[in-house]
């Protein structure tokens, strides 16, 4: 992503393509908010589409427009280092020390999340296993599909974005439906819910799964069942992790 003298090791984003890449980008950011709650309430038997408007998922995505942020300084550092292979390409890659390196770093990545997962039943080693497919992905998509050509490396740049973003979304929706079976991973417990008095609800077993404008959305980990239950009939939610 540069400008300036247009040699062939030089990749820059026309105006056309700048524009392409904004729309694409804030397309990405207003759909995160429904892809993740339609993924992971769904989970749960819960249908979004009930219950939520466009402001709330707006909402949503702004909670979690870290995830698109990582997916676009993650892709943009990864495009400077391919931009730097390609230049060095005949010093660098012709090193058979340094192309081991570009297959056994993503499985080195696998083997590690895996082995959080499985040994300290840890869900956020998918996070790690997210990063081992983005890296093998960025590198055949590079090298196979778009071989560093300059009219194609926005559309490479967008893609990879996705793709990272998809992948964090995912990880991000294992995370937190994992939590809510667990208890040493789940600070969603660390909230006290008080009732209206005409609730006869038990509110120990409750888990917070989400939250919007007019809604409460609760996990009772005692029958295994969903509530949805209307703002007005929640007099306060206290958040017991601050106290």
């Amino acid at each position: 992503m540069t400008t300036g003298s247009k040699n062939e090791n030089t990749f820059y984003f026309k105006i056309s393509e700048l524009q392409t890449l904004y729309l694409s980008l804030t397309a990405i950011f207003l759909c995160t908010g429904f892809l993740y709650n339609f993924i992971f309430l769904r989970l749960f038997g819960i249908r979004v589409e009930l219950f939520f408007t466009l402001q709330d998922y707006l909402s949503s995505s702004i909670e979690k427009v870290y995830l698109i942020a990582i997916a676009i300084m993650v892709a943009s550092g990864a495009s400077h280092i391919i931009r730097y292979l390609l230049k060095e390409q005949k010093n660098i890659l012709s090193h058979s020390m340094f192309r081991g390196f570009l297959y056994v770093f993503p499985l080195f990545l696998f083997a590690a999340g895996l082995f959080v997962i499985k040994k300290y039943d840890n869900p956020k080693g998918y996070y790690l296993l997210s990063f081992a497919i983005y890296i093998t992905c960025d590198y055949l998509l590079f090298k196979i599909i778009f071989k560093g050509s300059h009219e194609s490396y926005s559309r490479f740049f967008i893609l990879t974005v996705f793709i990272l973003y998809m992948l964090l979304i995912g990880s991000t929706i294992i995370i937190d439906k994992d939590a809510v079976y667990k208890e040493p991973l789940n600070e969603l417990k660390h909230y006290k819910v008080k009732f209206s008095d005409n609730i006869l609800l038990n509110q120990a077993p409750l888990v917070i799964l989400e939250a919007n404008s007019n809604f409460f959305f609760f996990y009772d980990t005692k029958d295994n069942r969903s509530v949805v239950m209307q703002r007005e009939k929640v007099e306060y939610v206290e958040n017991l992790h601050y106290n």
